[in-house]
């Protein structure tokens, strides 16, 4: 029940957004004239909208209504964005640039017609669809052999691991190119009529648009690759790709024949990549699945029966029961770390939703009438947040889990680093008479918390892996990575501690970045010193862990450090004439250092 009307809403919400460019979205001052879109940015639309609901009914008809579902559920996971998007239509229509829809002329104010309630109401029922299509894979996931497999050691597995790490690797990196292309310009204008600002700091329906699908894409293909079922998986990829296609797609499609002044930009062209490579990653999982299951299996399908003159009927041995008495305890500890894991997973993930959408949200309430300031800060959320989630996608999936954990046992710390300093400058605006902290920055101060919960429960997954480690001798000291990382984490707090960059103010005088001389300090200065503790326990801590650990500790501290390194060309736009400060080259010089120290050797030895 559950999946046939999450098709006939797919089909009907396909259709709607298919036929919104004929129904006239967009009427000109007065509603005397129609303004119609570009025609193969039409015809890309239209196809990219119908294509997941279609391939849902051909999988209901081939009796696969867990893929159907699945297939949906990625739709529909992107059209939540595409919704929001679709809201610009009645509050700065002239800069949507929504060529699919119409192409505007004029400067001439713009009303929204027909089209833009069919393409709003159409995305919309393809996002409930998605609800539904949940629910058909609940129930078909209650059925017996449900993500089953020929080899029993697949069965039970989540896709990333059955399928392998290069497959969930290229689908984890369009995912990512897909998110950072949301947020580049999608066209290059010589038009005067048609503006490209960037996305940060355009209206809020097309940041947070933009900020909503890219979040939703990477929750689809976290989800994708922790199912269990390889076939599920191949459908929400391939069903978020499509989505998105329709989207990013379009915007390449029309850019590159809206006329001579008009050209796509490199959103609009890497985040078709992103999406192709979604689609194309989707399409392949199930046969990638198959041949590794079938290798598996012939290779313990192997000739293990000997000859009856030499086998004869042999009672279980009291070493035989403690064997299996072994491997019974040794399953239940890998599957109390792997909770572990998923718990920090899904932390992790929920602090960068947080906080990226936190980010794209006002951080502070004006007057009415009142010209709302560039919050540049809000940009290192963004892409802590983006890290963040990137990382905790492999928590995710055990294979790579115990690998990938230590190093979001540092990078949880950018959010509320970062965090800290759009708090410094909402704490000086709130001192202003009748402004006030906005939605955004109580979505911020959450995602804080929330990271905290993150590293409390990275902590708890790696002394659970402890556990299971043989701890009959002491762990010894690696001189070389002490030394060479502890030198890396003194450069990192130098630099932490001084300015990236000067200039002068809007008023003529001489502005620098915080530092640590500038006393009280801030909050912004009690991020960086939270940063910087957090990278000297880590290099302390892989001196004497194990090589696999010590490696991903001294790299997550490295990108956390470069994470920072990054406010500088993110954030200097707040002076004039920006300059580089003192404090880049120590924090450049603290980076290669704790990366030079990750890759010294550090074998044989226990933690």
């Amino acid at each position: 029940m559950g999946c046939a009307v999450a098709v006939v809403l797919g089909l009907v919400g396909g259709l709607g957004v298919a036929s919104a460019p004929f129904l006239h979205a967009v009427r000109s001052a007065g509603g005397v004239e129609s303004l119609s879109g570009v025609g193969s940015a039409v015809a890309w639309a239209a196809v990219s909208a119908v294509a997941a609901p279609v391939l849902a009914v051909l999988a209901v008809l081939a009796r696969r209504t867990a893929v159907a579902g699945a297939v949906l559920v990625g739709a529909g996971a992107v059209s939540v964005g595409a919704v929001v998007l679709d809201t610009q239509l009645w509050t700065d229509a002239i800069d949507a640039n929504r060529f699919e829809l119409f192409r505007p002329e004029t400067a001439a104010e713009l009303a929204a017609g027909t089209g833009a309630y069919a393409v709003l109401v159409g995305h919309a029922l393809i996002a409930i669809a998605g609800v539904f299509g949940m629910v058909a894979i609940h129930q078909a996931s209650l059925a017996d052999g449900y993500g089953g497999a020929r080899s029993a050691e697949q069965v039970g597995r989540a896709t990333g691991a059955r399928v392998g790490f290069l497959p969930s690797a290229v689908a984890v990196v369009a995912a990512v190119l897909l998110m950072g292309a949301l947020f580049a310009p999608s066209f290059v204008s010589q038009d005067p009529v048609i503006l490209v600002p960037p996305v940060v700091e355009s209206y809020l329906a097309s940041s947070a648009g933009a900020g909503l699908v890219a979040v939703a894409v990477l929750i689809v293909v976290a989800s994708a690759l922790a199912s269990l079922s390889p076939t599920v998986a191949s459908g929400a990829l391939v069903g978020a790709g499509l989505a998105a296609l329709g989207v990013v797609g379009t915007r390449l499609v029309a850019g590159l024949t809206a006329g001579d002044r008009i050209a796509p930009g490199p959103g609009a062209v890497w985040g078709t990549v992103g999406a192709g490579l979604l689609v194309l990653v989707g399409i392949c999982l199930p046969m990638i699945d198959r041949k590794r299951d079938e290798r598996i299996a012939r290779t313990l399908e192997a000739p293990t029966q000997v000859s009856s003159r030499k086998q004869g009927a042999v009672m279980p041995s009291a070493k035989g029961v403690a064997k299996a008495a072994l491997r019974a305890e040794a399953t239940a500890a890998r599957a109390r770390i792997a909770r572990w894991h998923i718990a920090a997973g899904i932390a992790g993930i929920s602090t960068a939703v947080l906080a990226g959408v936190g980010a794209l949200l006002p951080v502070l309430e004006f007057p009415a009438g009142t010209v709302r300031p560039d919050f540049l800060a809000t940009r290192v959320v963004l892409v802590a947040s983006v890290v963040l989630a990137v990382g905790c996608v492999w928590l995710l999936l055990s294979e790579f889990a115990s690998a990938v954990r230590p190093a979001v046992g540092v990078l949880w710390v950018t959010i509320p680093f970062s965090v800290t300093g759009v708090s410094q400058s909402v704490v000086l605006a709130t001192d202003v008479p009748g402004v006030g902290a906005g939605i955004g920055a109580v979505l911020l101060w959450c995602a804080a918390l929330m990271a905290s919960v993150t590293g409390a429960l990275t902590w708890s997954a790696g002394s659970a892996e402890r556990d299971e480690i043989d701890m009959s001798e002491d762990p010894s000291t690696a001189v070389s990575v002490l030394v060479v990382g502890g030198l890396g984490a003194v450069a990192a707090l130098v630099g932490l501690g001084l300015p990236l960059f000067h200039g002068t103010d809007a008023r003529g005088d001489e502005y620098a970045a915080t530092s640590f001389a500038e006393v009280p300090w801030g909050l912004d200065v009690w991020g960086r010193v939270l940063l910087g503790a957090a990278v000297v326990v880590a290099v302390v801590v892989a001196s004497r862990a194990r090589s696999p650990r010590a490696v991903a500790l001294l790299l997550g501290s490295a990108v956390a450090m470069g994470i920072y390194l990054l406010s500088w060309p993110l954030t200097q736009a707040r002076v004039d004439d920006p300059e580089m400060g003192v404090g880049v080259i120590p924090t450049t010089v603290g980076i290669v250092l704790i990366a030079a120290a990750a890759v010294l050797p550090n074998h044989n030895r226990s933690r």
